[in-house]
């Protein structure tokens, strides 16, 4: 029986009938100049969305790397002076890290010998007030009934006010100094004025407070005390830089610096020794010598700072 030439043709989305061969497949195709036809879909590289060619760049631009959102901050914040962190951290070297922090002095010692001199006149006029009130309560107690016990009372409470007080003086000073000493490390210009410009103060108090219980705490623990001292001031060493550079809380400051100080430890150890034999050695030179050997180990801080954390120092 012959098929019916007037029947109803197929339709298209019948599962049943196979959809026509590429054209470059049908019978009597002639194929392309080289002699080949490009693969089929599925095979190779997959064609782009919105009709792009493989290997063009997307219409929205650079994309970021897998797993990082667009407009993402880098780790530890936005630094205020300086390049951004960067996680491949460069080794620090300890000869040229004291060179520089030399030569740096050296150009800028006025803004740097000047500001220390003022502030240590400053804590010690702050020490001397708070001490000077101390004497005052306690000759008021002796004269009081009871006077054994209100001056015992009175000089232990004052007593923590005259510590606390340098401490936070102490505080300042510091994230100041560290302060100017990256903005040398980013190659800005600075004046005495930036001796007291001190960002995230809150922050930078809080941090002179909580190292300074950490160490009071731990002193009075027998033989191993003086030990533990030290490894509180190893692993907050870069604490004041990450409040004042990347203006974190003092709690991440010192979580981010306890991290920085455990990746190399060798190298950080001998930035730490390095920083302490300045400050000595202008301490035994006369006592004046504090004002360059204190400047050139916050320098020589600001230039281990920036290493470890992968950033350019200006030359």
């Amino acid at each position: 029986m012959s098929e019916n030439p007037g029947g109803t043709p197929p339709r298209d989305d019948d599962p049943s009938v196979p959809p026509p061969p590429p054209a470059h497949q049908q019978p009597g195709a002639t194929p392309p100049a080289g002699g080949a036809y490009p693969p089929p879909p599925g095979y190779g590289t997959p064609a782009s969305p919105y009709g792009e060619q493989p290997g063009a760049q997307s219409p929205y631009g650079q994309q970021p790397p897998y797993g990082q959102q667009p407009g993402a901050q880098p780790p530890y914040g936005q630094p205020q002076y300086g390049a951004p962190y960067s996680p491949a951290p460069a080794q620090v070297d300890i000869g040229a890290g004291f060179s520089w922090s030399f030569a740096k002095f050296g150009q800028n010692w006025v803004t740097f010998a000047i500001g220390t001199l003022l502030w240590l006149i400053g804590i010690f006029l702050v020490v001397l007030l708070f001490g000077a009130l101390l004497g005052g309560v306690g000759a008021l107690s002796d004269s009081s009934r009871g006077s054994g016990l209100l001056a015992l009372s009175a000089g232990g409470v004052l007593g923590i006010l005259v510590n606390a007080a340098g401490v936070l003086a102490g505080a300042l000073f510091a994230a100041a100094t560290i302060s100017t000493a990256l903005k040398v490390t980013a190659g800005r210009p600075v004046t005495l004025s930036d001796m007291f410009a001190i960002p995230n103060v809150p922050q930078v108090l809080l941090l002179g407070l909580l190292v300074a219980v950490a160490q009071a705490v731990v002193s009075w623990v027998p033989v191993l005390g003086w030990l533990a001292s030290i490894a509180i001031t190893y692993f907050v060493f870069f604490s004041y830089h990450l409040v004042v550079d990347r203006g974190l809380g003092a709690i991440d400051a010192i979580r981010e610096s306890v991290a920085l100080q455990t990746r190399n430890v060798g190298s950080s150890v001998l930035v730490l020794l390095v920083a302490w034999a300045c400050v000595f050695v202008g301490l035994i030179a006369c006592g004046i010598g504090v004002l360059v050997g204190l400047p050139v180990a916050l320098l020589f801080s600001a230039y281990a700072y920036r290493r470890v954390t992968g950033a350019q120092v200006a030359a």
